[in-house]
């Protein structure tokens, strides 16, 4: 059974907490909305903590990750996969150097200056003194040689991958078949269920057994609901499964 607030007229409520000892307003845990949920403190004390909206224009499901003082609301069933990430610039090719001349010899220095005679001592009757040795050029110098550069330009950082998307596996609307309270779907979509799927139930019409949701297993292409008794063939229910 649904009910609406007139503050927020775009949301269907669908589930709500028990009723408190001490009177205050249950908050809202689940239900549907037209567009982008409500948020701000302008709908303080509404919501409860990770309460779940979804859109019946099929944009998303929404989860409250603010405070009840100030509701936000992150998107947690949109999007496919991941676009891929993009792809850095290559690097620009190194310089290379000119190429010299195979003719090419690099420049021979000068040849280096010969120093002075050395002095000649004066000739005496018996002298022993040596003049010193002349002074001997530097070598001269040697130009340098052309040769190929070897310096390769650095390569691109590689591209970010961007993040996996969350993929809707169910988003129906299902009518129950009765004969026990446990009763398992595997027909169309469901048959593509995993049992690490997360589903996700809002129960419409509680039929004329009066019944109500207590757990949904998923499995390996099947979910199996369990209701507080028999649930006939009246009962309808909203079903969705996401797998992250």
């Amino acid at each position: 059974m649904a009910y609406q607030n007139p503050l927020i007229p775009t949301v269907d409520i669908q589930q709500m907490e028990q009723p408190k000892s001490n009177g205050a307003v249950p908050l809202i845990t689940f239900g549907t909305v037209i567009g982008t949920p409500p948020a701000g403190a302008t709908y303080a004390s509404l919501f409860s903590l990770e309460c779940l909206l979804q859109d019946l224009n099929g944009t998303a499901v929404y989860q409250m990750t603010g405070t009840v003082a100030v509701p936000a609301w992150s998107t947690i069933g949109s999007g496919a996969a991941g676009a891929t990430g993009y792809t850095g610039p290559t690097g620009p090719t190194g310089y290379t150097g000119p190429s010299g001349a195979a003719t090419d010899t690099g420049a021979t220095g000068p040849t280096g200056y010969t120093g002075p005679t050395g002095y000649t001592g004066p000739s005496g009757a018996d002298s022993t003194v040596t003049g010193p040795t002349g002074y001997t050029g530097p070598t001269g110098y040697t130009g340098p040689s052309g040769a190929d550069s070897t310096v390769t330009g650095p390569t691109g950082p590689t591209g970010y991958t961007g993040p996996t998307g969350i993929t809707t596996i169910v988003n129906a609307i299902t009518t129950t078949t009765g004969g026990s309270a446990t009763e398992n779907f595997s027909a169309g979509a469901f048959a593509n269920v995993l049992a690490t799927d997360t589903i996700y139930l809002t129960l419409v019409d509680n039929g004329g057994n009066n019944v109500s949701i207590l757990s949904a297993v998923t499995n390996n292409a099947s979910v199996d609901i369990t209701f507080s008794g028999d649930p006939s063939s009246d009962t309808i229910l909203n079903v969705l499964v996401l797998r992250p």
